[in-house]
């Protein structure tokens, strides 16, 4: 497949990438075109071994989602090809995905970013295709499968993006500030700015596994932080009035969960919204004060966001 590169971004060692390089050999894709960038779980946790021919760069922590990716995308960008190819270790393409992906690409000039359509993984339940910013800055994937060869959208998720290399070249690669969450609406935002399209695939289908339920805490915060910030971005006062107020509504009702629980007047554990409380409220907190990066160490519910720095 010439003309295309590819940087896959896991997260420990544990090999999960592996099905995700299968499926790109599948579609016509060398490894000798991919890189893997490994976030590390630990420090001086030693880069994974991937396959002969395939690439891989360690950072010397965990830069979350925009931190790692940049880092591939730097790398891939200097080394040729018009399209890259933006995946994370949960990624799979499905049949001819990637080549009816790439296709669109070739035959659609106008468009920016592309995306495929998403299920969760191991279903046929639709995850995404594609994603629609509402008058209010609501973010909300479309559920319903659309028709044609393209189907325009306001973002894409970013675990599987198909980018125009010299277009995000010129945008600088993602907002590193954003560490993960509402990154891939930001950079869809910036390629509409741009005048290019962006848009999704219907008959490119590929499975994907969202992470949030491993890190509520650093999830509410981040979505909460990010996305107000990115409400602001796209819809301007308008948007930002109508994020911070569905935070504070999140950070109350949660907080009366949180007693009710501890009481014992509902059942479960109080510590789940307890964490969302607590993150969603930091997250406000670290807008207003423009604290960027990655999320708190201290956060409740932090699950499987280690090694941050």
């Amino acid at each position: 497949m010439d003309g295309v590169r590819a940087v896959v971004l896991t997260h420990g060692t544990n090999g999960q990438y592996g099905p995700l390089l299968d499926s790109l050999q599948r579609g016509g894709l060398a490894l000798d075109h991919v890189v893997v960038v490994h976030n590390p779980s630990a420090p001086g946790e030693p880069a994974p071994a991937v396959p002969q021919g395939c690439e891989v760069l360690s950072a010397g922590r965990n830069l979350g989602y925009t931190g790692g990716m940049n880092l591939g995308i730097e790398h891939q960008l200097g080394r040729g090809g018009d399209l890259l190819l933006i995946l994370t270790h949960d990624a799979r393409f499905r049949g001819d995905a990637l080549e009816a992906l790439v296709g669109a690409a070739r035959r659609n000039p106008d468009y920016g970013v592309l995306g495929p359509a998403l299920v969760y993984s191991g279903t046929d339940t639709p995850f995404s295709f594609g994603g629609v910013t509402r008058r209010n800055a609501v973010m909300s994937h479309i559920r319903e499968r659309p028709s044609g060869e393209i189907a325009p959208c306001d973002w894409i998720d970013g675990g599987t993006m198909l980018f125009r290399a010299d277009l995000l070249k010129r945008l600088d690669g993602f907002d590193s500030r954003f560490f993960i969450y509402c990154e891939d609406a930001e950079i869809c935002l910036r390629v509409t700015e741009a005048g290019y399209g962006v848009g999704l695939v219907p008959d490119a289908l590929a499975d994907q596994s969202p992470g949030g339920a491993n890190r509520v805490g650093p999830w509410a915060y981040l979505m909460t932080r990010n996305g107000t910030a990115y409400a602001y971005r796209a819809k301007g006062w308008r948007g930002l009035a109508s994020a911070v107020g569905r935070s504070s509504k999140i950070v109350l009702i949660n907080l009366l969960r949180t007693l009710a629980r501890g009481l014992r007047l509902r059942k479960g554990s109080p510590a789940e919204p307890w964490a969302l409380s607590v993150g969603t409220a930091g997250g406000l907190l670290a807008l207003l004060l423009r604290r960027w990066g990655p999320p708190p160490k201290s956060l409740p519910g932090s699950g499987d966001v280690k090694n941050v720095g």
